[in-house]
């Protein structure tokens, strides 16, 4: 989709939408890296993206310092008119392609997600199917597949590590991340005698891993925190106050990778789309199912 915003001596200058998406993603995720993770493009193909946007206006949009992105001044006002013409056009696409399905789904999913891309998603969802009530259930991924496989949710969005079956061939993988154990900058936990362990509680997806290979090594160890925010363990790592199993995004640059048992071999971590029915089986599982697919893809995961 093409707009035309202004005039040059020789012709309108025209913005596509999606080259507008890009941008207001390059600045959300403050970086050309991160926004093609989440909108699943290459680096390179991110960077054509902008490089083409500013050949168009004529002006520089942003300048990059190091791993982050500074806008200039025509950036800070073209990011509002992004932001109104890109919700505009999403809303368009959504009203006009509503269904006539009625009836209540029921969704579980883990706090990464609920704190990342959910809200967006139900939004998009509840304007696409105005007549379905979507419920929605946020816990630790271990409790959400309970959920599901005692029938009490019809959707989940979890994580599972990715090693034998856990991810299933029914299983739409949305996304799939490294693993490290990481400290505090300022800490040294390497040659601890007692290892301080933070996790995020008793049904923690990472840590029984992790103690496994700490016995396994007969690696002295203990519980000093656990805690089910991803931001309390942020912080607590970053306080110093033991080691943790992040995933990628989670890493701040206020940790550092922990090697007191040397180069460790740690799993990924799959992010994955499961329900509780074959496909076909509910005309509402699907529903949902198909829209969260085909946004979380539109929103960066990557396969």
């Amino acid at each position: 989709m093409l707009l035309s915003v202004g005039m040059t001596a020789d012709a309108p200058v025209k913005l596509d939408v999606e080259s507008l998406r890009v941008f207001r993603e390059v600045v959300a995720s403050d970086g050309f890296t991160a926004a093609g993770d989440r909108l699943g493009m290459t680096q390179s193909a991110v960077s054509h993206k902008i490089r083409r946007l500013e050949e168009r206006l004529g002006m520089e949009l942003m300048r990059r310092e190091g791993q982050t992105v500074t806008l200039t001044a025509d950036g800070r006002d073209l990011l509002a008119h992004a932001d109104e013409i890109v919700d505009a056009h999403d809303k368009a696409v959504d009203y006009f392609q509503r269904s006539d399905l009625a009836g209540t789904v029921r969704l579980g999913c883990n706090e990464e997600v609920a704190a990342t891309q959910l809200a967006d998603v139900a939004s998009r969802f509840r304007r696409t199917h105005p007549d379905v009530a979507l419920e929605i259930r946020v816990q630790d991924s271990a409790y959400v597949a309970d959920w599901l496989d005692t029938g009490e949710i019809d959707v989940a969005l979890l994580q599972v590590l990715d090693i034998g079956e856990a991810v299933r061939q029914t299983d739409d993988v949305w996304r799939r991340d490294e693993l490290q154990v990481v400290q505090g900058e300022a800490a040294d936990f390497d040659d601890a005698a007692v290892l301080p362990l933070i996790s995020f509680g008793p049904r923690c997806l990472y840590e029984p891993w992790l103690t496994t290979e700490l016995d396994d090594a007969v690696r002295p160890h203990r519980h000093a925190m656990e805690c089910p925010s991803i931001q309390g363990v942020q912080a607590a790592v970053e306080a110093g106050l033991g080691v943790a199993v992040l995933n990628t995004p989670n890493l701040t640059d206020d940790m550092r990778p922990w090697n007191g048992m040397g180069r460790l071999r740690l799993p990924t971590v799959a992010f994955v789309l499961r329900t509780a029915t074959e496909p076909g089986a509910d005309e509402l599982v699907d529903a949902l199912r198909h829209h969260l697919s085909e946004a979380l893809s539109s929103q960066g995961v990557r396969p």
